[in-house]
């Protein structure tokens, strides 16, 4: 068996390595002796998080539910409902506040670090998930439909404060109902969706898995080989589907991080597909992936060839990552993965690791050499 699928089938048998559990604390032990037995100093670090975003969200979205029902006879009482709960579900999955997550629980979890110091003038963040998402079938269909669920609920949230502003106005009519009707139906579809991630265990999830495997085999080739970057690699916990163990390290780390001497390369999910960088990412309201990164990566892509045939292509990517954390604090971030919801097999872990590893050394080359001149 190849290298990278035999890392990948290594990291799964790590069965139901959900947020918090024990079998991905005994995957990240697993990963740090990986790290290790590369030569590399290697630890874990724990984190504190509160994974319980299902029941979190089906609460947000019941209190818009209720909110809306009120509002048709009590549109202030009924507006004001809606306004928390959207306020709320935004701060939440945004990572910048977690209200109702606090009152369920947290739970321990962990990240995996190797950092280089070398005292060179960059860092290069090299990350990738190593937890497995639960297997919420209900959840699953409602973003195969929606695309983003979170988005979904904020846009039905603003549409019934709409709603709610025309009827405080004196105009209450069977058309404003009507339309407060559609995005009402939305949350209430949404709540048992959100309620079911609760129920529903961790699953596998090779694709992770090939990330981190490809994640390791950079580690391997560009290890203290980079000429202007110290080499941190970050494999991060409590990823699904908030990212939260990038989150927990940002805010650990955050005043040491400069913005214009660090960037964060993520791999992304390794299906079968073709490679593709990020030109956006984020929940909600995505964020431009960094300009320098987005055009390295289409001369990668350029240069190969790939960019016509399809081979290689930019999107945006609505979810919540390690990178989409890292833009939210300023830092210039972009996501590489494989497309695909079959596993990748070896010839998908080559083409994303020639991508990656091509940006990463373009990104040494043309970039590097500015901050060693301190500009």
């Amino acid at each position: 068996m190849p290298g990278a699928l035999r890392e990948t089938a290594a990291l799964e048998t790590f069965d139901g390595r959900g947020a918090g559990t024990d079998a991905e604390r005994r995957a990240a032990v697993h990963l740090r002796d990986r790290l290790t037995a590369l030569g590399r100093d290697a630890q874990l670090q724990a984190i504190r998080i509160r994974p319980r975003f299902g029941l979190a969200h089906a609460v947000h979205a019941l209190v818009g539910v209720v909110g809306s029902v009120v509002a048709v006879s009590a549109p202030a009482p009924g507006a004001a409902l809606v306004l928390v709960a959207a306020v709320l579900t935004f701060l939440d999955v945004s990572g910048y506040l977690q209200v109702v997550r606090r009152l369920l629980g947290s739970r321990a979890s962990q990240n995996v670090e190797s950092r280089e110091h070398t005292d060179k003038p960059g860092l290069l963040i090299l990350a990738a998930a190593y937890d497995s998402p639960r297997e919420s079938g209900a959840l699953a269909l409602a973003t195969r439909v929606l695309r983003d669920p979170w988005l979904t609920m904020v846009l039905s949230m603003l549409v019934i404060l709409a709603c709610c502003a025309v009827r405080l106005a004196g105009i209450d009519s069977t058309a404003v109902t009507a339309v407060q009707f559609v995005p009402t139906v939305l949350l209430i579809v949404l709540v048992p969706a959100f309620v079911d991630v609760e129920l529903s265990p961790a699953g596998p999830d090779p694709a992770a898995a090939a990330a981190v495997a490809t994640a390791l085999r950079l580690t391997e080739e560009l290890g203290d080989r980079l000429e202007h970057f110290d080499l941190c690699v970050l494999l991060t916990g409590a990823n699904q589907p908030l990212a939260l163990g990038m989150g927990a390290w940002l805010s650990r780390w955050r005043k040491e991080l400069d913005r214009e001497r660090t960037a964060v390369v993520a791999i992304g999910p390794a299906g079968a597909g073709p490679v593709r960088y990020t030109r956006r990412e984020g929940p909600l309201f995505s964020q431009r992936s960094h300009t320098d990164l987005v055009r390295l990566s289409g001369e990668v892509a350029e240069d190969a060839g790939d960019q016509d045939s399809g081979a290689v292509r930019s999107y945006v990517a609505r979810a919540s990552s390690n990178a989409a954390r890292a833009m939210a604090r300023g830092l210039p971030s972009i996501t590489v993965s494989t497309a695909g919801r079959e596993p990748a097999d070896d010839d998908a872990l080559e083409r994303l690791h020639l991508f990656a590893r091509e940006l990463i050394e373009r990104l040494d080359g043309e970039v590097g050499p500015s901050l060693r001149r301190g500009t």
